[in-house]
């Protein structure tokens, strides 16, 4: 069965039902972890070879320059701060479930399989409305407050795409 996945005014999909854990809905996030402030992007996607961790946004603030208020300094550094928050816990969160802490209960099979050493990890944020030149020194933001679990868990770098470059990769309808 095909799924499609609505989040920040965009369709993800359509995806096997056996490649994708909607971490964002599961049991295990609304029962216990949510309430407890534990934070979650949207969904795990199992896709050429990859676990996708993804999380999508309408916006994003604008680059911050020297003229930059402090207000629009602060609320920059908390969205960027929030997305990461929301990386480190679902991938926590996602290694509890295969270390049996939490049950596995909407897990396909595929994504809960005893080895997933062959899978890379990629941390993914998609953003409908942002201009590609915002992305690269973002993208930096990331990288750099990401450090060490990109590090611990060998991944490559943060990847942060716009809705048409989601779309020509076709993670989005």
């Amino acid at each position: 069965m095909a799924v499609i996945i609505e989040e920040s005014e965009m369709k993800f999909g359509e995806y096997e039902e056996e490649n994708i854990f909607y971490l964002e809905k599961s049991i295990q996030y609304k029962k216990n972890l949510r309430q407890n402030g534990v934070k979650s992007c949207e969904f795990i996607l199992c896709r050429d070879n990859s676990l996708y961790f993804i999380e999508a946004k309408k916006t994003c603030p604008k680059q911050i320059t020297a003229d930059t208020s402090e207000e629009k300094i602060l609320k920059y550094n908390k969205y960027i701060q929030d997305i990461v928050l929301k990386m480190r816990h679902s991938l926590t969160f996602y290694s509890s479930i295969l270390l049996k802490r939490y049950d596995a209960n909407g897990i396909p099979a595929k994504l809960r399989k005893n080895d997933l050493s062959n899978l890379k990890i990629r941390l993914m944020l998609i953003i409908k409305d942002a201009e590609k030149e915002w992305l690269i020194p973002f993208q930096d933001a990331f990288n750099k407050r990401l450090q060490a679990e990109l590090r611990i868990w060998n991944i490559p770098g943060f990847i942060i795409i716009n809705e048409a470059t989601a779309r020509d990769k076709h993670f989005i309808k």
